[in-house]
């Protein structure tokens, strides 16, 4: 009889331990946003044209998270505008996010609006998002790496070998990819 308490009693606590792990993984606070180690380069080719704003050519950001994942945003225009210097207005947009050990992710767009202090991305006109054998459009897509989502609005098709869907809104967990 004593025997089977024990064992119903390490398995109890190897139980709580599982959860304790899992819970500070995943949800402690102290993992906050996903990206925390940032390591950001404008290009070296990069050139600063004066305007009424400056406007940059060929710029790109770099940003690596601690868990491995990479953010890569490129255009062939920026514009910094004096009022709100965290924001730069992007044209003709390629961004790439590398999953740690898993696959890439593309996002093409005319423009966008990207802040450089917490690295929400606002795509917009005539986006494409690529994923493996799936593809997206969309008018707009926003990106938060705080909240880790990707929201996708606005006349939206998604396509991959099989299906065609047609949609209004679309999100999607960065975390799970669902």
């Amino acid at each position: 009889m004593k025997y089977k308490t024990i064992i119903q009693f390490v398995f109890g606590i190897f139980f709580l331990i599982i959860i304790f792990f899992f819970y500070y993984k995943y949800f402690s606070s102290s993992k906050g946003a996903l990206i925390t180690e940032i390591t950001e380069s404008v290009s070296s080719n990069s050139e600063i044209i004066q305007s009424q704003n400056n406007l940059i050519k060929d710029m790109s950001y770099e940003t690596t998270d601690d868990q491995g994942n990479k953010y890569l945003i490129y255009s062939e225009y920026g514009e910094v505008n004096a009022d709100e210097p965290d924001i730069i207005l992007m044209k003709n947009v390629v961004a790439k996010i590398q999953l740690f050990e898993k696959d890439t992710i593309y996002i093409n767009s005319l423009s966008a609006k990207y802040n450089i202090i917490n690295y929400e991305t606002n795509f917009n006109k005539d986006v494409q998002l690529s994923y493996l054998d799936h593809e997206v459009f969309a008018e707009n897509i926003d990106l938060s790496f705080q909240k880790n989502f990707v929201w996708l609005n606005t006349n939206v098709i998604y396509r991959n070998l099989d299906y065609e869907l047609f949609a209004d809104k679309i999100e999607i967990d960065l975390i799970t990819k669902n």
